[in-house]
């Protein structure tokens, strides 16, 4: 007789999670501890125990989430399936792409909502007992386990906060094995894997607590819908009058337009819901819902074009690519939602199918781009090879470092084969750079590639406010800021700003008691940095002062600007100058008060 595979019961799912969550604890304390580092890298390198550990914490969220509700077998193949794509992933992130560690982080997120939404589709599919479920399904099993998550991540953190307070009263009276145990890795990673797997399974067998938290959640988050509708058509209706240049002039166009995308599709999912099948849905929210989707549209299309000017002007970029990766997916949402706007029928029913096709449609993009069938690194560099070998960009302004240090094999694959290019110029650098003789240059690292268009800085243009009509010295229009090595040098001093507003303000100041006057140079982002001449020439003086209020930047700029003498001399102990730092007046005086003799009647 057959029988057929059934979900574990409730007793079983809670002993495999905690079994989960143990072991997999304790191999991740053994991967990436302090503990038995030595004989851990013995075993393997330090590159792969991470990537391990980081395969076996995904694969632990999957058991966890399909323990009660998929069946064994499925729960079996599916589990071994994740856990070769995710090693494979991993594996091309972070050794073969070596891409940096920004973005790799950004990959490990991409990775982490590939991991939910793919086994949101799986279990749910399993649960349907076909390859593709109803939306209803999918609707509950996804927003089921999104606050499941978040819950047991709360849980967790709560469980650790109350075993440190825990440690910090037995420190009190002098016992520390608890403050020593919470230290111990083999001790905090399994009870952390304990801890959100007994957080998961408490979801689990109180699915009231979940389906009233989840409400909660779709309540507000709905009605954050007209506020976000009503702020992005006010935004839609001033670029009319003002154009899109004040929009391209915030050096950050792309970034905020599809942060507004990401925030519209989550507030419309929460206002749809499950459409009119089981609730009545408010008029106001029905028509937000409706312009929130035309703006969707809007808002992508522009986040595209901001992408494409920018693409288009200093080529590809890591970073870039990821953000194409979410414009290509944002204009998948605002196209198809705007199409369910005019479909006849119920109110916008076609976002059922939409959002089961552009949650597939999301896991085949993220699985290109963490893969090398469109990976940031091998895209970036192709790209930016061309402009090299095409000469849109000169050699010695190319940013060799990237190809030699941040994207892994396929820059190291690039270089080789510019060192044997037909341009001795080009095969110059791809030799020095491949050998390590080229350091990164500061100017390129935020953001890469930018800086080889940007034209050389004319430094006579820069406004003097202090002392009126002063000029600055020929030394330091002559110097070569670009060069100056240990110090952040406003941008301002190496290339020209693009806007007017960008400009450096600069005043003469006799700071140090020296002969001669120092430069201090506001810059609009990086505060005031202070510069003195040498015999070698201009060299930083102090560390960079950020000013957060306005008042100083508009004081600075007006010339109000002076030094003054310390109110107090600093000691000197061993060599070392420590700062003393005066009472205020206030205290001074009532101090005086507290310690006058009392007067005689």
């Amino acid at each position: 007789m057959i029988v057929k595979s059934q979900p574990l019961s409730e007793r079983a799912a809670l002993f495999l999670r905690l079994g989960v969550g143990l072991v997999i604890g304790l191999v991740v304390a053994f991967l990436i501890g302090d503990d038995n580092k030595k004989f851990a890298e013995s075993i393997m390198p330090q590159d792969w125990r991470e990537i391990l550990a980081q395969t076996l914490t995904l694969v632990a969220f999957i058991i966890w989430a399909g323990a009660a509700v998929m069946r064994r077998v499925s729960l079996a193949i599916w589990s071994a399936l994740a856990t070769a794509v995710l090693c494979f992933i991993l594996w091309h992130v972070r050794i073969y792409s070596g891409v940096a560690s920004s973005s790799e982080l950004q990959s490990i997120l991409i990775l982490m909502a590939l991991t939910f939404i793919a086994n949101e589709l799986v279990s749910s599919a399993d649960q349907a007992g076909k390859p593709f479920a109803h939306y209803e399904l999918y609707f509950d099993e996804a927003w089921k386990r999104g606050v499941q998550l978040v819950l047991a991540i709360g849980f967790t953190l709560l469980f650790w906060g109350i075993l440190q307070l825990g440690a910090a009263l037995l420190g009190f009276i002098g016992f520390k094995w608890l403050h020593e145990l919470l230290q111990n890795e083999y001790f905090g990673f399994p009870i952390t894997g304990l801890a959100f797997a007994s957080a998961v399974h408490l979801g689990d067998i109180q699915p009231k607590l979940l389906a009233n938290v989840r409400g909660l959640a779709l309540g507000v988050l709905a009605w954050l819908l007209p506020v976000i509708t009503l702020i992005g058509s006010i935004f839609a209706v001033s670029l009319a009058f003002s154009g899109l240049q004040p929009l391209w002039d915030t050096k950050a166009a792309t970034a905020t337009l599809l942060g507004a995308c990401i925030g519209f599709v989550l507030l419309i999912n929460a206002a749809f819901q499950q459409g009119e099948t089981d609730r009545k849905v408010q008029v106001v929210l029905k028509w937000c819902v409706r312009l929130a989707a035309l703006l969707l549209l809007v808002f992508a299309v522009l986040a595209a074009w901001s992408l494409g000017l920018r693409i288009n002007q200093y080529g590809l970029t890591i970073d870039r690519t990821l953000a194409g990766m979410v414009v290509v997916i944002a204009l998948a949402y605002g196209i198809g939602y705007s199409v369910a706007i005019f479909r006849r029928g119920p109110w916008m029913e076609l976002l059922k199918p939409l959002n089961i096709g552009l949650a597939m449609l999301k896991c085949v993009v993220f699985i290109a781009i963490l893969t090398p069938a469109a990976s940031p690194a091998r895209l970036s560099v192709d790209n930016q090879v061309v402009r090299l070998t095409s000469g849109k960009i000169k050699p010695d302004r190319f940013d060799w470092f990237v190809l030699s240090a941040d994207t892994g094999h396929y820059g190291k694959s690039a270089l080789n084969k510019l060192v044997a290019s037909s341009d001795t110029s080009i095969a110059s650098w791809a030799k020095r750079a491949s050998e390590g003789k080229l350091e990164r240059r500061r100017y390129y690292d935020e953001p890469a590639f930018e800086a080889e268009e940007a034209k050389p800085a004319d430094l006579s243009r820069l406004k003097i406010v202090s002392p009126k009509g002063a000029k600055l010295p020929a030394s330091f229009l002559a110097n070569d800021f670009t060069t100056l090595p240990g110090y952040d040098v406003p941008r301002c001093l190496m290339f020209e700003p693009a806007r007017e507003i960008d400009r450096c303000t600069l005043a003469l100041l006799n700071i140090d008691q020296e002969e001669g006057n120092e430069v201090a140079v506001l810059s609009p982002d990086e505060g005031v940095s202070v510069f003195k001449q040498t015999p070698t020439g201009w060299v930083g003086l102090v560390q960079s002062v950020r000013l957060y209020d306005e008042s100083s930047h508009e004081a600075f700029k007006r010339g109000d600007i002076k030094t003054a003498e310390p109110e107090l001399r600093d000691l000197v102990l061993g060599g070392k100058p420590v700062r003393l730092t005066p009472l205020a007046p206030e205290a001074v005086a009532t101090a005086a008060e507290d310690t006058s003799p009392p007067s005689k009647r």
